[in-house]
């Protein structure tokens, strides 16, 4: 089975409303595998956006790279009856005031549908509550608490069957795709000697600046890691 990644809707936007889309070709082929999106991904990157005068353009821009076969689109009624039952699953997980928290969303859930029907080395996801339910779920209360102002309590039960029907998957931010990007030097059209006459410290400030422009578009990174990487890359 050729190896594969499955984006989330969220990543591809902060790529678009940061003019980063050009970097998904040259990562897909130094990943070497496919990038795919579900039927449920596409509808919120094009079909919405297309119906709307504030996004039409950005539907436009990313169009390409789907047509173009660089995010290819996988089958819906593959992952429809997965994406289901684990979305039920997940949004019967906590519980505050009485009610469950309804914490994800049908497109999130067919990503992971998508991921565990073709094996995927990983799903590309910004959204913090999907990332945490699948990495560290018992962080999530901590953090609906805060949220919430009240007492969260969680169904160990469901969380067992929801860890036990997702598995391991990985999970990657749109941060990490960016930081990896910069590594491999894909960045470097912009690091020019005149550049950096006008720019002091231009790799730190080019890096800082692509990992805030994604942060301040959605992705669930905190100020802290943001300098960490920066330390660590330049």
């Amino acid at each position: 089975m050729t190896k594969s990644i499955i984006f989330d809707s969220g990543p591809i936007i902060s790529f678009s409303t940061n003019n980063l889309l050009w970097l998904l070709e040259p990562l897909q082929k130094q990943f070497g595998g496919d990038f795919y999106i579900t039927r449920g991904v596409y509808s919120e990157l094009v079909e919405r956006p297309l119906n709307t005068k504030k996004y039409k353009f950005e539907a436009l821009q990313i169009l390409p790279y789907i047509n173009e076969g660089i995010l290819k689109m996988i089958n819906g009624s593959v992952v429809r009856p997965k994406a289901e039952k684990i979305l039920d699953l997940a949004n019967s997980i906590f519980k505050a005031r009485g009610n469950w928290i309804q914490m994800v969303h049908r497109t999130e859930m067919e990503v992971i549908a998508a991921a565990i029907q073709l094996g995927s080395s990983a799903i590309v996801v910004d959204e913090r509550a999907t990332r945490l339910l699948i990495e560290n779920p018992r962080r999530l209360i901590d953090w609906f608490r805060k949220r919430l102002h009240t007492n969260v309590s969680i169904d160990q039960e469901n969380l067992s069957e929801f860890r036990k029907e997702v598995g391991k998957i990985k999970v990657i931010r749109s941060v990490e795709l960016a930081t990896i990007a910069y590594e491999l030097g894909l960045f470097s059209r912009y690091m020019y000697k005149e550049e950096e006459k006008v720019v002091p410290q231009l790799r730190k400030t080019l890096l800082e600046g692509v990992l805030w422009g994604i942060k301040l578009n959605g992705c669930s990174i905190s100020r802290e890691e943001i300098d960490d990487i920066v330390k660590i890359e330049t």
